[in-house]
């Protein structure tokens, strides 16, 4: 695998890590705000107190990723 592909597949993992954690991130907000929503809708695995935890634990993933996959697009022009 030659360098560019490399780069191209990085990308595209990183992209997908991103759009996984943005959902997390985005579902475990609307838990904190609407709980009596998003506890149906996820079966009952989002309920308040673990969406707290959860949208405190993915703030650090969610930086990271958003940083790396803007970096590589910015440097690296695939």
């Amino acid at each position: 695998m030659d360098e560019k592909a490399f780069y191209k597949v990085v990308r595209k993992a990183i992209a997908w890590l991103l759009l996984a954690v943005t959902i997390l991130f985005l579902l475990s907000g609307f838990g904190i705000v609407y709980p009596d929503l998003v506890g149906p809708f996820t079966l009952g695995l989002l309920y308040k107190g673990i969406s707290i935890r959860l949208h405190d634990v993915l703030w650090a993933p969610f930086i990271a990723l958003l940083t790396a996959h803007l970096l590589l697009r910015s440097v690296i022009k695939l």
